[in-house]
């Protein structure tokens, strides 16, 4: 039996809670993968890292890398797949949440049969939203200044990677709209990359464009997810983390999520606030694979 269910029911006291350590394999594979799940993130490329370093490949944004080779050659390195134009490292950097549990809680859900699932989902949700803003706002890695500077974000990579193509957007100038920003920015995207793209938009700014796009048609009604989340034909992916006023334009596999597959978790019984105190303890980073496959607009 869960010792959650032990102390729900009573069987055993808080305070005998056995402290934790290092998740087993199977217990963070679990956490991990229900992580890996969240909407936004199972749309991008995600590593299991079981180091803190490791070099990414990603497969289907590359493009014209077949090459000829004479018989007793060897491949340069520009002739390997993932060699110096392209492909990025992951350098995991070490993160920590503090989920916590009240007592009144877990005893109010002592007959709940999915009690375990349930806290583990709920601590898996909390993990995803953090890393998926993260990922969208973080702005330096040096944690000099709290939450935002834990690690560089998908958006702050774009813009400080002279590899990556840069729009400047302004919808509400007079004569633009969303329209014709996002159509600048598809211009500036190489073709090759375009097949495999999306837009990546704050959700404001994409129900924006929707009831822009609305506007020009009558007698028909528009589905939420078609055309209103299409620009000609490229799939508008909203997230409510994504920066007002900026916009990403990149096959969506191409974002790189890392995550160190040990985890440590702690656990403790406060007495005086009545409740169960996690400590999750792991590692995580961000990059772009291909930078010439990610136009950023702001």
């Amino acid at each position: 039996m869960h010792d959650l269910i032990k102390i729900a029911k009573g069987i055993v006291q808080p305070g005998d809670l056995n402290p934790g350590g290092t998740l087993r394999p199977e217990a963070s594979e679990r956490l991990i993968s229900l992580v890996f799940a969240d909407d936004f993130l199972k749309n991008v490329t995600t590593r299991r890292m079981n180091k803190l370093s490791a070099d990414v490949q990603v497969w289907g944004v590359e493009t014209r890398k077949l090459v000829r080779v004479p018989e007793g050659q060897t491949p340069s390195s520009a002739q390997i797949v993932g060699g110096t134009q392209y492909g990025c490292t992951l350098t995991a950097l070490p993160v920590q949440l503090f989920p916590t549990l009240s007592l009144s809680f877990l005893r109010d859900n002592a007959n709940n049969p999915q009690l375990v699932s349930d806290v583990e989902a709920s601590f898996a949700t909390q993990f995803a939203n953090e890393y998926v803003d993260l990922g969208f706002n973080g702005v330096a890695d040096d944690n000099s200044a709290g939450w935002a500077t834990l690690n560089k974000g998908w958006v702050q990579i774009a813009s400080e990677s002279a590899a990556c193509p840069k729009v400047n957007i302004d919808p509400s100038a007079a004569g633009k709209n969303w329209r014709t920003e996002m159509k600048a920015m598809l211009d500036a995207l190489p073709e090759r990359f375009r097949p495999q793209a999306a837009f990546i938009m704050n959700t404001g700014d994409a129900d924006a464009y929707a009831f822009e796009l609305a506007g020009f048609v009558t007698g028909v009604p528009l589905a939420g997810d078609s055309p209103l989340r299409r620009f000609m034909g490229i799939p508008i992916l909203p997230s409510p983390y994504m920066p007002a006023g900026k916009v990403l334009l990149t096959p969506p596999q191409n974002l790189v999520f890392g995550l160190s597959t040990e985890m440590v978790s702690t656990r403790r019984f406060n007495e005086r606030a009545r409740a169960i105190e996690w400590t999750f303890d792991t590692a995580c980073d961000y990059e772009i694979a291909v930078k010439q496959a990610c136009v950023y607009g702001s």
